[in-house]
């Protein structure tokens, strides 16, 4: 049922999307998914992942980030409209440690970031 998932899988592609910052019981997980629109629907593949609607699992708030694989560079900002903000400061926390060569910043990359 529950299988081990990993605390951050954001892809490997660079580019701006949307993500969540969810709970599993004392765990703290950071999804984001440049190929899906939808805070629900991260949140949705998530719970696929982790073996379907689990009683313990919880989304905290959403986002967006920025990522350059390239530069080695996370951007996080704005907030999901139905779930409200990510805490931006925790999701930073949990990425350095995922990334712990990557600058990690809270707020757009550039004015391009807005949408």
């Amino acid at each position: 049922m529950n299988k081990l998932l990993p605390i951050v899988n954001i892809g490997t592609k660079s580019g701006k999307f949307k993500y969540i910052l969810a709970q599993l019981g004392q765990k703290y997980l950071i999804r984001g998914d440049p190929t899906l629109d939808y805070h629900e629907k991260i949140f949705k593949k998530l719970q696929d992942e982790a073996g379907g609607p689990l009683n313990d699992l919880y989304i905290l708030g959403g986002g967006k980030m920025q990522v350059d694989f390239e530069k080695k560079k996370i951007n996080l900002f704005d907030q999901s409209e139905v779930y409200g903000a990510a805490d931006h400061r925790k999701s930073k926390t949990i990425l350095q440690e995922k990334y712990p060569d990557f600058t990690i910043a809270l707020g757009p990359a550039d004015s391009n970031a807005k949408n």
